[in-house]
């Protein structure tokens, strides 16, 4: 059973690692070439129009219809403790990434985040951190990437743009870094080695961050729609803009002003 364990983790990290060099690849392909970013490049714009297209329809048939539910049906105070539930499974990635970007003391402060909220906390549900002073800090190996890009390379030179199914907008660098990320989570590697079929935890976990950031975006997202002549054009054009001020500040060492907030402008799902 052990080497079957073994066996599953090693494909899997493989797998991982083998897609992320080649999207990495890209990555440094089209920044070597172009340094500037005047437009988004997008040169799969049909494919991505597609998939656009049945992300939406995805939309409107099952995701939105269950953040409107969870938005309107579940107490403020319940919402809130699953959005600390997920924030804190998330805590140990960005611990992670935040070494990597030269921050070892934030990482540490968000390690001793993680600590705390998984024990006096209850398991994340209540942010007590935050009361003893620990702010929350969020970042992603996508973030990671851009910091540390060829000198001269724009934040929002991210590669050509991308649309992932089920999960929406993206670019050669974010979903490099999004494959890292995964590869490199406690939570997603521990269930593999406990022989945890996915099904049981990472598919929970991932259905409720959508519903949960979908039903905080819905607003911003309508509004978007509602004044935008090309809702997918508007969309990537509003997504590249927020990561390239999220990298910009990496570099600069600069604190964006409310962070965590301007994430949420954009939906995981649509």
């Amino acid at each position: 059973m052990i080497a079957s364990v073994s066996k599953s983790m090693t494909a899997g990290v493989r797998r991982s690692v083998v897609a992320a060099a080649v999207a990495a690849t890209l990555v440094g392909g089209c920044a070597s070439g172009d340094t500037g970013a005047a437009e988004v490049w997008d040169p799969i714009e049909t494919p991505n129009r597609f998939v656009f297209a049945i992300n939406r329809t995805i939309d409107m048939i099952a995701v939105r219809p269950l953040a409107v539910m969870y938005r309107d049906g579940v107490p403020e105070p319940a919402q809130k403790s699953v959005r600390n539930l997920l924030d804190n499974l998330g805590e140990p990635v960005t611990a992670i990434n935040e070494v990597f970007q030269g921050d070892p003391s934030r990482a540490a402060t968000t390690m001793a985040r993680f600590l705390v909220n998984s024990t006096l906390g209850v398991a994340g549900l209540f942010d007590v951190a935050t009361m003893l002073g620990m702010k929350r800090t969020k970042t992603d190996a996508g973030q990671t990437i851009g910091m540390w890009a060829a000198k001269g390379v724009e934040p929002e030179n991210g590669g050509f743009y991308l649309v992932l199914p089920l999960t929406g907008p993206s670019n050669a660098r974010d979903a490099t870094g999004l494959m890292i990320d995964y590869a490199i989570d406690p939570f997603q590697i521990l269930p593999i080695a406990l022989n945890v079929d996915w099904i049981y935890y990472s598919a929970p976990r991932y259905a409720l961050t959508v519903v949960d950031y979908r039903s905080r975006t819905m607003f911003a997202l309508d509004d978007l729609e509602k004044n935008s002549v090309d809702y997918y054009a508007a969309l990537r054009s509003a997504y590249t803009q927020n990561r390239a001020e999220l990298i910009r500040a990496k570099r600069e060492g600069t604190d964006t002003k409310s962070e965590l907030e301007r994430r949420d402008n954009i939906a995981l799902v649509r």
